[in-house]
């Protein structure tokens, strides 16, 4: 039988409204039995994606089952609205530029576009079936979360970890802010290694090979591995810069590949981070050739050009003056800002810093106190660690973010901090500080925002905030999350947590993969293979959703397949038809266990419990579905089921009371099992099978009586059974006759087995004797 299942769950969904799972076994907090869920803020776009569909109900079956076993669950709902992605989506959304209108009145449009949002996505989640305390959401760009990582700024700064130095900056001209090294990413492009000519004065001629030609305004010198034959004879002679004609030294340094192109470097303020490290190792000039919006500034040639015009402008320009050699198409890796997808470009400006990079033993070891599932992750946190070149840049020339904290005396240099109990504080706005150092009103405000990661990173105070275990809320017990921002999300999240209260931030670390299509390509906007989750919910149900996302582990990539969410419909209509044929038998009081197919059925039930909780427990919820499918499909509805419908309708009145009783108790327990996964058609049975309240509310289910042995010689009955419906099979396929079945078995069945044989195949010619093993043949015409 089918029915409407996207018109059950909304159903469900207004029975759900009037119930708090927020608030479920809060007696369990004096005992410590918490289980607590530091959830991902999903970036606000207004709809959620594919990959939320995916991986949030993983938190939401993790958070069902604890509640389930009598845990305390604190599973918390957040939004991320401060940064970046918030103000591009408000541009989107309103087609305008936030630039160019009074910073007061941008904050304003993106709070109200980001809170219009955020309630469209809230929707999305619930209809999803996510047991999330929705009513209390917390939302990065708030006063409560200003007020804490304000608050974490203050004690940072206090410590010495917090500084602000004039130094290299990674910055991204599409963004114009300046960036750290947890925001960019690899990305393989073609280019031109340009081979170019060095001329000096009298003649002599070195060539070089670049890959940046648009920076040649920026030379200010040539370097040479010191193993280099040609640093011996160059030494102390200068060469001009080809078009610009500015004179440079020749220096060699260690860090000259001799391999590399010509072997000789063009050194530029700055192409890349081994030219600032030379730069700043040699003491070099400073030419500053691009402005904060990577426009070139070079008061000539290029000037007010982008860094590809300006590239292609140069190459035309050094190919009339003869000075370009040769040019190679090559492939090699840029470091892109992970935002817009743009290159990174290299300067210096005074910025704000976290200090980290004295700290690595440290952090790994903090990370490996940490449970990684699947524990191979934790090498991909140990290996960006390792890498690390830079302290963390916190500052951002953005418009949406939380203000830093500080204003500067013009006067003495103090840097001016606002009191704990001021905060949240903007100095953008707010009064101006008085200096306490040397009483000067001339006092200038910090116009800079924090990183949205310096406030992210801070989720488990954040999501703690008033809550009834905020004080003994650290570590909080799992923290859900995608592999991809394991060096953002996870990385900060590590370090804020060591250097302000040496601890933790969580127990667990349980790490998500990525939706693909079908042909294996991951889905993205622009490969145009997007599909959007809620489409799926209204075709196959938001159980058959989450199906599809626990048909693999949580750790793993998955393919969206339309087989698999067929598969996981066709499971909510099988539970649906199942339990109406239940529902029909007598609500009978516990009745002793004496049929071998109930003590058969209520054992394979107690294996199930077990292991399914183990598997919920370890949070491999594929597994655990696996197990759970496998009792149901097979064992419930293919056996079962099938062996009771000829007693139910011809049996006793003793066998019928049992049959109705353990029936009826198996199908209550298989909802049980099922329910972190499928909650609404679970709920729905719930109702069906005459319970009150909600199947959410109940508690895991205990194992029935041991019936071990029973079950072991029953399972002859079933393995019967199920040879005989493969032979028939066989026989159909090939259109074949037959009149019956003769039947081996190692032990000599009793007449209730042959009987339940006969009854449920509906096959009165068989015959029964004994053998070595089970063996099936026909009896053909």
């Amino acid at each position: 039988m089918d029915f409407d299942i996207p018109e059950m769950e909304k159903e469900i969904l207004k029975k759900w409204e009037k119930s708090d799972l927020s608030k479920l076994n809060e007696d369990a907090i004096k005992d410590g039995k918490i289980y607590s869920i530091d959830t991902p803020p999903p970036t606000v776009s207004g709809e959620i994606h594919i990959g939320h569909a995916y991986s949030y109900p993983h938190q939401d079956i993790a958070a069902r089952f604890r509640r389930m076993m009598g845990y305390y669950v604190f599973y918390p709902s957040g939004f991320d609205n401060n940064g970046l992605a918030t103000e591009r989506f408000v541009e989107k959304t309103l087609k305008l530029s936030l630039n160019n209108i009074p910073v007061k009145d941008a904050i304003e449009k993106c709070e109200t576009v980001s809170g219009e949002a955020i309630a469209e996505m809230k929707k999305s989640f619930i209809r999803l079936g996510l047991s999330q305390n929705f009513e209390n959401s917390y939302i990065t760009y708030s006063k409560g979360s200003w007020k804490i990582s304000q608050g974490f700024f203050l004690d940072l700064f206090k410590k010495g970890i917090a500084y602000r130095s004039e130094g290299m900056t990674i910055s991204c001209p599409t963004c114009r802010t300046a960036i750290s090294q947890i925001e960019m990413e690899d990305s393989e492009r073609e280019t031109d290694f340009v081979y170019i000519d060095f001329r000096s004065d009298d003649g002599a001629v070195i060539q070089i090979a670049t890959t940046r030609p648009e920076m040649l305004a920026a030379c200010v010198a040539i370097a040479l591995n010191p193993e280099d034959e040609r640093a011996k004879k160059f030494s102390g002679k200068k060469f001009r810069v080809p078009l610009y004609r500015q004179e440079v030294e020749i220096i060699t340094d260690p860090r000259v590949l001799t391999d590399k192109g010509t072997g000789a470097e063009m050194v530029c303020t700055f192409g890349d981070q081994t030219d600032y490290e030379i730069w700043k190792d040699h003491s070099l000039k400073l030419i500053r050739l691009l402005d904060e919006r990577g426009f070139i500034r070079d008061g000539g040639l290029l000037e007010g050009l982008k860094v590809e015009e300006g590239r292609k402008k140069i190459k035309n320009l050094l190919k009339e003056s003869g000075d370009l050699k040769s040019i190679e198409r090559i492939k090699h890796s840029v470091n892109t800002h992970e935002r817009c997808g743009t290159p990174i470009e290299i300067g210096v400006s005074k910025q704000w810093y976290l200090r980290y990079l004295d700290m690595k033993d440290d952090l790994i070891q903090q990370g490996r106190k940490i449970k990684w599932t699947p524990d191979f992750m934790r090498i991909r946190y140990e290996n960006w660690v390792n890498g690390l070149k830079w302290d963390w840049c916190i500052s951002r020339q953005r418009i949406m973010g939380i203000s830093i904290p500080v204003w500067y005396c013009n006067s003495c240099g103090e840097v001016i901090l606002p009191e704990k109990s001021e905060l949240p504080v903007d100095p953008r706005f707010d009064e101006k500080k008085k200096c306490p150092k040397c009483s000067s009103n001339d006092v200038t405000p910090e116009t800079d925002v924090l990183d949205t990661w310096f406030t992210s990173s801070t989720s488990p105070t954040i999501s703690l905030r008033d809550s009834s275990i905020e004080n003994n809320g650290i570590p909080m017990s799992a923290r859900f999350q995608g592999h991809d921002i394991i060096t953002t999300w996870a990385f900060t999240t590590i370090y804020r947590y060591m250097v302000h209260f040496q601890k933790i931030p969580w127990d667990n670390i349980i790490i998500s993969g990525n939706v693909f299509d079908s042909k294996g390509q991951k889905m993205s906007k622009s490969k145009g293979n997007v599909v959007y989750p809620m489409e799926l919910v209204d075709k196959y149900g938001a159980d058959g959703v989450r199906l599809w996302g626990s048909s693999s582990s949580t750790w793993d990539d998955i393919s969206l397949k339309e087989q698999e969410l067929t598969r996981g419909r066709r499971t909510i209509i099988k539970i649906y038809n199942a339990i109406s044929l239940i529902s029909a038998l007598p609500d009978k009081r516990k009745i002793e266990i004496k049929l071998p197919f109930n003590r058969w059925i209520a054992q394979e039930l107690n294996r199930t419990i077990k292991k399914a909780e183990e598997l919920y427990s370890t949070n491999d919820f594929a597994k655990a579905r696996t197990e759970i499918d496998n009792f149901f499909w097979t064992m419930f509805c293919d056996n079962y089921l099938e062996i009771i419908k000829s007693f139910v309708s011809r049996g006793s009145e003793e066998e019928k009371d049992e049959i109705a009783y353990v029936a009826r108790e198996v199908a209550l327990d298989i909802m049980k099992l099922y329910a972190p996964i499928a909650p609404f058609i679970t709920d729905k049975a719930y109702e069906m099978l005459g319970m009150e309240g909600s199947i959410h509310e109940q508690k895991w289910p205990e194992a029935l009586e041991d019936y071990e042995k029973d079950a072991e010689i029953f399972s002859n009955v079933i393995s019967v059974i199920s040879g005989i419906r493969t032979e028939r099979s066989k026989l159909k396929s090939g259109k074949q006759a037959y009149k019956g079945f003769i039947i081996s078995t190692p032990v000599d069945l009793k007449e209730f087995d042959k009987r339940v044989i006969k009854e449920t195949l509906r096959e009165e010619n068989l015959v029964f004797r004994k053998d070595r093993a089970i063996k099936i043949e026909s009896i053909v015409e």
